[in-house]
């Protein structure tokens, strides 16, 4: 199989530009990535045991159309998959929550198997795993994930889907590695039991 060494964007100078090409700026990315994430922390001990990784998810994909759907993007359902599309510049975005984001040996994984109308929406797989190279595209169309780790570390990468997991990543852009600008991390340790709250009611005189 025709394979290319898979492509890893990491500074703001590689970065931001090649997020212009594609007409998804950073910035409304890690909002995306943000809302995710505090969904996620939303979920209590009394949710299913799934319920950090749906909440992400669901609120993950409104905020990507929240974000971008207008002009250029819209809304698209495609073999059943949630994602946004943009027919002028042949790109298909969605939200996938993963096991670990923007480490370099380390091919990022869904935390949910996807199902083969995505295997058709990426391309051809791998059958044999190889960490840094990826098939050669094939068509016109890319289809692109927003990656979110629980940890906040975000990328956006063209991965290749084999079996209902990513084989290989033709494309990495790394967005954030989990904290905001000034380094402070995006959720803060906070105690498990509620906040209580008693009103105090006063007597008028």
């Amino acid at each position: 199989m025709d394979v290319v060494q898979a492509i890893i964007l990491r500074e703001p100078w590689e970065v931001t530009p090649r997020l212009q090409e594609l007409a998804l700026p950073k910035n409304k990315l890690l909002e995306v990535r943000d809302i995710a994430v505090h969904e996620r922390a939303n979920a209590t001990a009394f949710h299913a045991a799934n319920a950090p990784g749906t909440f992400s998810y669901h609120h993950g994909i409104w905020a990507l159309r929240h974000h971008f759907v207008g002009a250029d993007w819209r809304v698209d359902r495609t073999n059943g998959v949630e994602t946004i599309r943009n027919d002028r510049l042949n790109l298909v975005v969605s939200f996938c929550n993963v096991d670990l984001a923007c480490v370099d040996a380390h091919t990022p994984q869904p935390r949910t198997k996807k199902g083969s109308g995505v295997e058709r929406a990426s391309g051809p797989g791998l059958f044999v795993h190889l960490p840094h190279y990826a098939p050669r595209p094939i068509g016109k169309w890319q289809f692109f994930y927003l990656m979110v780790d629980e940890n906040g570390a975000a990328e956006l990468s063209r991965p290749v889907v084999k079996g209902g997991t990513f084989s290989a990543v033709i494309e990495r852009i790394y967005l954030s590695h989990g904290s905001d600008d000034d380094g402070t991390g995006l959720l803060q340790d906070t105690p498990d039991a509620p906040v209580e709250f008693d009103p105090q009611i006063a007597r008028k005189v």
